[in-house]
């Protein structure tokens, strides 16, 4: 059965006919939109319905960013960066759906996982993950979304996270100094104040701060951007630093779950820096948690290739 899925987050809206093929999905009419161009979720559906090329499907699931609270009709968000609301019922009564769902948008891309081809991964840990195990899934993009994933009897059980607004730590005395400067604007300084794609800024001006430099007006492209082709090294070291920071994030994202199943890197932001992983100490912050450093070496962890992963996921909701 075909069945339309959608992954909704604060900057764009990824629309698709999602159709059953072997044990995963094919995603077909696949639309990216920016959602600021829309008054609310609707109109961004809608115009996209108009110019389905197939039969429209009667099934749907909605991927959003941000916590969705369950209900009797599928469940329902209000987004807190746009206002948007969204409710299963609304979907049904819109768009003449059989049945819709609303789920958070990691928790779909952690449900993804063990449906993904190995060509949508690439192993930066390159150790045996555990069969089974639990697995977590993280990644900066306009928040920083945390899930897990769990085996219970041959099939899987998604654990939601707020691992976005956990504290922040530091690995380093360069990193106490970033965090003392950042406190005088955030406190405490939480993980997606750093590590989003907002978060890329924040920290760019501390980094401007401890050298003694005025910062300038960057958006988060500005400071990728220039900071991969190493024209400002303020923004080349706060990309290096927000790989650091990311691998102590991680690091505890893997004890939280336990995850010997794997730990997988996602969001918007990561496909863009991902090059600068093997310069940065991201490795050294993954493992050094005091007496379970050990452990975590046995830990595998993956990067996700950019594509459309939590499209995969929310279809699979509507296996449940």
């Amino acid at each position: 059965m075909t069945r339309i899925v959608a992954d909704i987050g604060g900057t764009n809206a990824r629309f698709a006919v999602a159709i059953p093929e072997g044990t995963g999905y094919r995603l077909d009419a696949i639309q990216v939109v920016n959602c600021a161009q829309f008054g609310d979720f609707y109109a961004a559906m809608s115009q996209w319905i108009e110019a389905l090329p197939c039969e429209m499907p009667k099934e749907a699931c909605v991927a959003v960013a941000g916590p969705v609270e369950k209900t009797p009709q599928g469940g329902r968000v209000t987004m807190t960066n746009l206002g948007w609301d969204i409710r299963a019922e609304e979907l049904c009564a819109r768009f003449s759906l059989e049945r819709a769902l609303v789920v958070n948008d990691f928790a779909a891309l952690a449900l993804s996982l063990p449906r993904l081809p190995e060509n949508d991964k690439w192993a930066l840990r390159d150790v045996p993950a555990q069969q089974g195990g639990p697995m977590v899934v993280l990644g900066p993009g306009t928040g920083l979304g945390v899930a897990g994933l769990v085996s219970e009897g041959g099939s899987y059980r998604v654990v939601p996270g707020e691992g976005g607004h956990a504290n922040l730590s530091a690995g380093s005395e360069r990193e106490l100094e970033l965090l003392r400067i950042l406190a005088r604007e955030q406190m405490p300084v939480y993980n997606e104040y750093v590590l989003s794609g907002g978060g890329l800024v924040n920290l760019y001006r501390a980094v401007c701060a401890l050298h003694g430099r005025p910062a300038e007006d960057l958006t988060p492209p500005d400071v990728s951007g220039r900071g991969l082709d190493d024209s400002d090294p303020m923004c080349r070291e706060t990309l290096i630093d927000f790989l650091n920071f990311l691998g102590s994030a991680a690091g505890d994202a893997a004890l939280y779950y336990v995850a010997r199943g794997g730990v997988f890197l996602g969001g918007g932001v990561l496909p863009r820096i991902e090059s600068l992983l093997p310069e940065s100490a991201f490795e050294q912050r993954f493992v050094t948690k005091g007496q379970l450093g050990d452990w975590l070496q046995g830990v595998r962890v993956e990067v996700l290739k950019a594509g459309y992963p939590a499209l995969i996921g929310a279809a699979a909701w509507l296996e449940r």
